[in-house]
């Protein structure tokens, strides 16, 4: 979650906001405090218009919230991790472990959220209803959930609109791979529709803030600034996915098995440290290994890197055991994974190594960073040392 404010937990998946959010709800509680309630339905308390514009922020976030909620739970059910969700100041984030497996678990993933904000909006526009008309205090209510309805009905459309990032670019992007099977040409299809749908939008942003009735104008001007950044953001995040697309369609394609380091050292977990920095040169060129029990069960997995930051004046009565990863928090795969979601997930662990498994539960060998760069120099090499070429 980086440097974000932890707000809890939501089924188990952690919750946080960029600092940013107070302030934006800050702005939204203002607007709605001082410049729609009081216009749209006079005669209230400025108490009253302050309540329910800073309840109007706090719901605002909660609607962005659930969109999130819905990615959430939708890949969580297709096998997928989730690290957390970040509010931040264009909506949300769920950060997933890795990539959708198959088309159709892309397609439901990015789909619900749009559903979510939907079906969000319904509600609040349902009770908007419901109390529209009553009068006082209340009539305030239905004002602020109408707001909320549209808020969220406009966000469920922004979001379908079809270029990357948007949901509405993943839905694109899964509907292409679903009818070519090519999950990469898919992926830069839908990330050169993103270009130039936010390419649109800079261009209407710009005619609306410098020309007529723009900057100092009718407001024209306010909207054309936000065009701006909104299709700024739009245009640079297509761009950085068009540009990643070719290496993530060759960490796609290569397995495991073609750039593990294989066959590591498996050593009994009572060895002391001493004795395994003493033979290093023996266990050349592995640099994590494999720590198995008595029963011959892999225990956990111990890495260079953890060795080195220990206190050499402990080695000789440190055991392997002591300092290794425990199984349980070490990521674990198969010999056929592809490279891409297996360092994805390692991402995750408490280690950035992952180890690989035969079918019949043997270790195989060991994956880490370098695997990623490994699988580049082979595709690259595949290719009579051109690099590597960007499908078409």
């Amino acid at each position: 979650m980086g440097r974000d404010i932890p707000l809890g937990r939501i089924a188990g998946i952690r919750v946080g906001m960029s600092w940013l959010v107070p302030l934006i709800g800050l702005l939204y509680a203002v607007t709605l405090a001082e410049n729609r309630f009081p216009f749209e339905v006079p005669g209230q308390s400025t108490a009253a218009y302050w309540a329910a514009g800073l309840g109007g922020a706090l719901l605002f976030f909660g609607s962005l919230l659930a969109h999130e909620v819905g990615h959430a739970l939708v890949a969580r059910r297709e096998g997928i991790g989730v690290q957390g969700i970040s509010l931040w100041l264009l909506g949300g984030l769920a950060k997933l472990e890795h990539e959708a497996r198959t088309a159709g678990a892309e397609l439901r993933i990015a789909g619900v959220g749009p559903l979510t904000s939907a079906a969000v909006g319904a509600g609040f526009y349902l009770l908007h209803r419901a109390l529209d008309g009553a009068g006082g205090a209340v009539e305030l209510a239905a004002n602020l959930f109408g707001w909320l309805a549209l808020i969220n009905l406009l966000l469920a459309a922004f979001n379908l609109l079809p270029g990357a990032p948007l949901d509405g670019g993943r839905v694109l992007g899964a509907l292409l791979w679903l009818q070519s099977g090519d999950q990469t040409r898919a992926q830069r299809a839908a990330a050169r529709v993103g270009q130039v749908l936010g390419a649109v939008l800079l261009a209407v942003g710009a005619m609306l803030t410098f020309g007529r009735g723009g900057l100092g104008g009718d407001g024209g001007g306010d909207n054309g600034i936000w065009l701006l950044f909104v299709g700024g953001y739009i245009f640079a995040s297509a761009s950085s996915e068009l540009r990643s697309s070719a290496s993530l369609g060759v960490l796609r394609g290569v397995r495991l098995g073609e750039v593990m380091d294989a066959d590591p050292p498996v050593l009994p977990e009572w060895m002391t440290v001493g004795d395994l920095v003493t033979g290093a040169g023996a266990y050349a060129p592995h640099t994590a290994f494999p720590v198995q029990g008595l029963d011959g069960r892999i225990t956990g997995l111990l890495t260079a890197e953890v060795v080195r930051a220990s206190d050499p004046r402990l080695w000789n009565t440190l055991r392997l055991s002591d300092l290794a990863f425990p199984i349980a928090r070490v990521q674990t795969a198969s010999v056929d994974d592809p490279v891409l979601s297996t360092l994805q997930r390692a991402r995750s662990g408490a280690t950035d190594r992952v180890l690989v498994l035969q079918p019949d539960g043997r270790v195989a060998g060991v994956v880490g960073p370098e695997s990623g760069e490994r699988a580049m120099q082979r595709s690259a090499g595949g290719r009579g040392g051109a690099g590597v070429a960007a499908p078409s």
